[in-house]
């Protein structure tokens, strides 16, 4: 398969499917040893539950900013007897394409980096049972087709499946990012008038703060539309703001989507902190990584300087204050609908604003095009 994702999804000749088992050695043969198995020989509780993005990407992988380095250290926290079950780049070298465990693939951590590093890995059709909505979540803005174990059969068996299998239990927006291939390939089809945004009812009805704030901002709604909940829309972000730990990539994708010449439309509401990583050279778990560390922070300056976002890096190592409690006093305002790459970002509705955490990708897609889906 080239472009992705095709109208008809079938395994491509040649490449391999994964099965992450509980016997950790069969995952182990599968990796060094050639070993290929297939889902009518193995049953659902045969294969690893629960899946920690922790364990997925560990803390110290995060360092990376790159998704391709990132890619290298897949799954390093899955651990047996005291080793690593995947070696450097072994997922990578192992010509996968498809990866499949049992229920509830992506619990613990929210971070991007765990699908990143499957995305950069070569997968691009992950089954599981079921997934958590977070990891979901990452997974469908990436472009990765998600599906059940009776589908892996069937395209073990040579079958061929409709994209629309893949997709149709989605909200119709959903529907639309998978089916661009992730949210980049969307928004910029959005923007080049490509794509119709699904008309809501035009039914008033009573609507929470929140409610408001979103219906105020639709974009391709008449002017009226209220919303309801579970409504697939996209709606206008009136600012946000990163931290060390995720500028560098946000910076990247948007270099690497719009070219080194890239410009915000609105960089005065969007800003960066220096807050997380200030004090690394104090964590004896973070001193092995002081030079990855010190890349994140020179990035975090070079797209600030870039963009000409606001500036809340310490001064003589001293940090301004944590980037929630900062960016609710000095520019969240009532009513504004706020994204940034904190978990703690929803600390913004004490000013009767809508706020919430978002991932690297969507974050460097709303601060470009001030949009972002919401359901």
């Amino acid at each position: 398969m080239t472009a992705w994702p095709p109208e008809r999804v079938q395994l491509t000749p040649g490449k391999r499917v994964l099965f992450l088992t509980k016997d950790l050695e069969l995952i182990r043969k599968q990796l060094y040893e050639g070993l290929n198995l297939e889902m009518k020989d193995l049953l659902v509780e045969d294969l690893l539950d629960d899946i920690n993005t922790d364990a997925m990407t560990p803390a110290w992988v995060c360092f990376d900013h790159d998704p391709n380095e990132i890619a290298k250290n897949a799954y390093a926290g899955l651990m047996h007897q005291g080793k690593r079950v995947f070696e450097t780049n072994a997922l990578r070298d192992g010509n996968f394409e498809v990866i499949v465990s049992g229920q509830r693939k992506g619990t613990g951590s929210s971070r991007e980096t765990a699908p990143q590093c499957e995305r950069w890995s070569g997968i691009r059709i992950v089954i599981a049972a079921s997934f958590a909505p977070i990891h979901e979540r990452n997974n469908i803005n990436l472009g990765q087709l998600m599906g059940d174990h009776q589908m892996l059969e069937r395209l073990q068996d040579g079958e061929s499946i409709g994209l629309s299998e893949f997709t149709d239990r989605y909200d119709p927006v959903t529907r639309l990012i998978l089916e661009s291939g992730g949210l980049f390939s969307f928004a910029e089809r959005l923007g080049a008038g490509e794509l119709e945004v699904p008309a809501l009812p035009k039914d008033p009805r009573p609507m929470t703060m929140a409610e408001k704030i979103v219906a105020r901002n639709l974009v391709g709604q008449a002017e009226g539309t209220c919303v309801t909940p579970h409504d697939p829309v996209i709606a206008r972000v009136h600012g946000g703001y990163s931290h060390e730990f995720t500028t560098a990539q946000v910076h990247t994708f948007l270099a690497e989507q719009y070219g080194p010449d890239y410009t915000l439309p609105n960089p005065d509401r969007f800003a960066v902190f220096e807050d997380h990583l200030l004090y690394a050279q104090h964590n004896p778990k973070f001193v092995p990584f002081m030079d990855k560390v010190q890349t994140l922070r020179d990035l975090q300056v070079a797209f600030q300087k870039h963009t000409g976002v606001r500036d809340y890096s310490a001064v003589d190592s001293v940090s301004p204050g944590i980037c929630h409690q900062v960016a609710r006093e000095e520019f969240i305002n009532v009513g504004d609908f706020i994204q940034a790459t904190d978990s703690h970002t929803c600390m913004g509705g004490t000013s009767n604003a809508l706020t919430y955490g978002v991932g690297a990708t969507e974050y460097a897609n709303l601060v470009y095009s001030c949009i972002l889906t919401y359901v």
